[in-house]
């Protein structure tokens, strides 16, 4: 994996030739007040797409140039700049891809856009590869490794289609599950252990770019690791776990205090918290029903009933945010049915989607109690994947996650079940 790894970065350097611009945003070089760089910047927010060979969303486009500004001007890309003030990168949104891909611009010399659509395609074709080859190993049969490739594309097309912040969080469980079943059907207790400190460390670099994506991958492993306690202990293994996790907490403090240093230098603050805004989004997510009291699933309907109670709370702070969480309780006093009518809405998708996706393999789930650790982390997993769709709204880039893990396992559990019931080893 490692080797594999330095390959893609050696890739990355050698095609940067290939995409050199010479600026990679508008007024990037610009640290004074300028109404052009103000104006390019709300021009480039109404364009329709970003320009980005995968998608990415508008917003975010424009706040990764404003990053790349504000790194210009005050040497992190956790402030950016939008030609009249400096703020906080980011702000209601994960900051982690936005800080990210101006980073990888400066250092390769390549333009923003190229710059994340490269990232795009390097963490897309390393979780395949990986979880390929654990595929592989899984099952020697060349009918079955022919499957695998159908199944496997399957998954790159859908995460290269979706892309944006949200292929962070599924990628290194598509890498990691295969390898975790092979190593752990096979008693290989110790690479078992150490690959899932690897999903670990991993998926905690991943949830400063999509939140929630260690929950998702912790989920999974420390089901795991509870259901096989009679063939594993299980200390050692969480105990790795939560140590890889470490690193990437201290460096989200690192890059917190630097931001919060360089806006005190030139007398601002950061008025965001330092992630995606949970009861922003839960609270719009009610508007999945059109209904009089959320409107619509739109950012600008909590803003403005926050800015209807309390003018001064800024946008995604944590006044914001505690407005919000009693307006939910408010809603939830007042008209209960809407709120339990909506979240039951949402879940009955949710299930829908899983027993179609689950029909085929009905009959195989808990079937072999040896591998009942692989079912239970997987059908977990995938429940805690579906929270994505029921609290803000199931559309497909909330949905990414669980949709491919779902296919995932069903895929897997056919072809396991082929190959022991038919003999096609």
């Amino acid at each position: 994996m490692v080797s594999n790894f330095v390959l893609v970065l050696l890739a990355l350097h050698g095609l940067a030739a290939f995409f050199i611009n010479q600026e990679t945003g508008p007024g990037l070089s610009t640290c004074h007040y300028s109404d052009r760089v103000y104006n390019d910047d709300s021009a480039l927010m109404l364009r329709p797409k970003a320009p980005t060979r995968f998608r990415l969303m508008t917003s975010r486009y424009v706040a990764m140039v404003q990053a790349a500004r504000g790194n210009q001007c005050t040497g992190t890309t956790a402030v950016g700049y939008n030609g009249h003030q400096y703020l906080q990168t980011g702000e209601s949104d994960d900051p982690g891809i936005i800080e990210l891909i101006p980073a990888i611009s400066r250092f390769f010399g390549v333009s923003i856009a190229n710059s994340y659509d490269l990232v795009i395609l390097a963490v897309v074709s390393l979780g395949i590869l990986i979880g390929y080859a654990g595929f592989w190993k899984l099952f020697s049969e060349r009918r079955l490794r022919w499957i695998g490739v159908a199944v496997f594309l399957s998954l790159a097309i859908a995460e290269a289609g979706i892309a944006d912040e949200y292929m962070f969080q599924v990628s290194p469980l598509i890498a990691a599950i295969p390898w975790l079943l092979y190593l752990g059907t096979t008693g290989k207790n110790l690479a078992l252990t150490l690959g899932a400190t690897l999903l670990a460390f991993c998926s905690s670099w991943c949830s400063l770019i999509r939140s929630g994506s260690l929950v998702i991958g912790l989920t999974f492993l420390l089901t795991l690791f509870a259901v096989r306690y009679r063939s594993q202990k299980p200390l050692l293994p969480l105990v790795l776990i939560v140590i890889a996790c470490i690193p990437s907490a201290l460096f989200e403090r690192s890059v917190i205090s630097r931001r919060d240093a360089a806006l005190a230098k030139i007398g601002e603050q950061a008025k965001a918290g330092n992630s995606h805004a949970f009861w922003h989004t839960f609270y719009i997510g009610f508007g999945f029903i059109p209904n009089s009291e959320v409107p619509a699933y739109k950012d600008s309907v909590a803003a403005e009933k926050v800015h209807s109670i309390d003018p001064s709370a800024a946008y995604s702070s944590a006044k914001y945010q505690a407005i919000l969480r009693r307006e939910f309780w408010s809603l939830l006093k007042r008209r209960p049915m809407l709120v339990i009518a909506t979240l039951a809405a949402k879940a009955g998708i949710m299930i829908l989607l899983a027993s179609i996706l689950l029909y085929p393999v009905r009959r195989l789930i808990f079937a072999e109690p040896a591998i009942s650790w692989f079912d239970a982390a997987s059908l977990l997993t995938i429940g805690m994947s579906a929270l994505n769709g029921i609290v803000a709204v199931p559309k497909a880039s909330y949905l990414l996650t669980f949709l491919c893990l779902t296919f995932l396992y069903s895929s897997i559990k056919l072809c396991r079940s082929g190959w022991l019931t038919r003999g096609w080893e």
